[in-house]
């Protein structure tokens, strides 16, 4: 351990160190709300209104650039309209004489953290008719499959490849490492560097909305390297060009700054787009800076110590030094793993009730099973080997089982590509409603929630407005236009005359019938009925 940190002290390494150190402050820019989502658009969706309007308005939760959009008529015909955007509000100029009946908006946009965002706004004029058949600008899904593909290969490429690398120059000390081990890390790297160009391109299909044969067109590539992504791919191919280089290099001080370099690169590279990377907590940025250096140094040092252990030189060395060197990366990893987590989640349910928290929950299990295996090395399965150097088999083992267990995080973790945090999943605006009637009145009060419906409160009063001692309430919902029967909610009473019903599912905003009986006493009731405009809430 003296002779690595003194290694490092003659080599310059502090120097290196500094780089980290200056690359995690200058992360600390200013954050942006990733994933953009739409809040509201005029004409609302489902909305009918009386006569065309002049323009088209979207509004997000952030500022977004436009892609593609498309307006489809009645008739089934589409028009591609002329659009603007200025900060977090898109306005599409409306075609002149749009005819009376229903027309579906399909837009595309491109996010802060470089994912396209894609949605539909279906609105009528003087009168709902059939939906026409729209071509929704979805991402083609042999696109979708080879943007994960190519994501894991990228990620073996930074943290098998670089991280090896970075094993060879900090651990090792220079000393060759058995068999074609160095083979496999270049290897990794080359790979790497191949699905680092091919998913810039996959990028700008992506946000194009086109298909997988269409990857060698010139707006697929520039579009992908327009987005956030583009920084992702320059850093990461630097990181993996360095990281080769340092392979060919021997002289040790030099190797250790390459590596150094290298490390720093594939932090900035994970960190310079991405969910986690623009989410509103400040410190979100460095963490995953520090996050992917940390993963890199662990999970490049697998296969090497593998190799080592295999030809038998396990005892002392590589494998004592790493072992000291460690539990200071592994402790920042969970840190910096466990603050993102808890940055993309808004609540705990998310782990179970929505896609991005069934991907988190199910890495967890994996990371804790890994923490085992790690704890069971460095407590049980080195002391063991120092004191019986031939038994090498239970650590070889473990080590094995660690690297598939690595694998399979990143195969997994590629799927965030596609889900949305919960902290971005932004839920559309309340609404209030007040039925008067004879005997009875109601003030209802509908709350959106992020990805589960809404919360609805009923307040029942009397003709005088006082407090009126119902029985029993019941609400039911209706949207003729849309062809959605009337929906039967019983509400609860919770306090005094206030009853409630949860987890009310709204498919789409727009006008609705909203109808509310209240069952006075046995023998009286009061139905209360209008067209209200109720927030979409899935």
């Amino acid at each position: 351990m003296r002779a690595l940190l003194g290694a490092w002290g003659r080599c310059g390494v502090g120097g290196a160190l500094l780089l980290i150190v200056l690359g995690t402050v200058l992360l600390r820019a200013p954050p942006a709300f990733a994933h953009a989502s739409l809040l509201r658009a005029e004409p609302a969706d489902g909305e009918v209104a009386p006569a065309a309007p002049a323009t088209l308005k979207l509004f997000f939760n952030e500022p977004v650039s436009p892609l593609v959009f498309r307006l489809i008529g009645p008739d089934g015909m589409a028009v591609t309209p002329k659009v603007s955007a200025e900060n977090s509000t898109v306005t599409i100029a409306a075609p002149p004489a749009m005819r009376r009946g229903t027309h579906v908006l399909s837009w595309r946009v491109i996010s802060a953290d470089g994912h396209p965002v894609g949605g539909a706004v279906m609105f009528s004029i003087g009168a709902a008719t059939g939906p026409p058949d729209a071509a929704a600008l979805a991402t083609d899904p042999m696109v979708e499959a080879a943007i994960w593909a190519m994501r894991v290969l990228v990620y073996l490429g930074l943290f098998a490849g670089v991280g090896g690398a970075a094993f060879i120059g900090l651990v090792a000390g220079g000393r060759p490492l058995p068999g074609r081990t160095e083979a496999f890390i270049a290897g990794a790297m080359a790979v790497g560097l191949l699905a680092t160009a091919l998913s810039l391109a996959l990028q700008g299909l992506d946000a194009l909305a086109l298909p997988v044969a269409r990857l060698l067109d010139r707006a697929a590539w520039s579009s992908g390297f327009a987005t956030s992504y583009g920084a992702t791919v320059v850093l990461a191919a630097l990181a993996m060009l360095i990281g080769l280089l340092s392979l060919r290099v021997r002289k040790r001080r030099l190797e250790i700054a390459l590596v150094a370099v290298a490390l720093v690169l594939v932090g900035l590279a994970l960190s310079s787009s991405g969910h986690a990377s623009t989410a509103s907590a400040a410190l979100s940025r460095p963490a995953v800076f520090l996050h992917g250096i940390c993963v890199a140094f662990w999970v490049g040092s697998l296969v090497p110590l593998l190799a080592i252990l295999r030809e038998g030189r396990g005892e002392g060395g590589e494998l004592d030094r790493f072992s000291r060197l460690i539990p200071l990366p592994l402790a920042a990893l969970i840190a910096s793993g466990l603050y993102l987590a808890w940055v993309q989640l808004d609540r705990p349910d998310a782990l179970w009730s929505t896609a991005y928290g069934e991907i988190l929950s199910s890495k967890l299990i994996l990371v804790l099973a890994l923490l085992g295996l790690a704890a069971a090395n460095r407590f049980a399965l080195v002391p063991r080997l120092r004191k019986r150097p031939h038994a090498r088999a239970p650590l070889v083992a473990s080590i094995a089982a660690e690297s598939a267990l690595v694998l399979a995080i990143l195969v997994m973790v590629a799927g965030w590509r596609f889900t949305p945090p919960p902290r971005a999943l932004i839920a559309s605006e309340p609404a209030s409603i007040h039925f008067h009637g004879g005997k009875a009145m109601a003030q209802i009060d509908v709350e959106p929630v992020r990805a589960r419906g809404a919360e609805v409160s009923i307040l029942v009063l009397d003709g005088e407005f006082r407090p009126l001692a119902a029985k029993e309430v019941t609400m039911f919902l209706a949207n003729a236009g849309a062809g959605i029967e009337p929906i039967r909610r019983n509400a609860t009473l919770v306090e005094g005359t206030t009853w409630a019903i949860d987890d009310l599912r709204i498919p789409l905003a727009g006008r609705w019938s909203l109808r509310v009986d209240i069952l006075i006493d046995d023998f009286d009731k009061e139905t209360l009925e209008d067209e209200v405009l109720l927030p979409k809430a899935p």
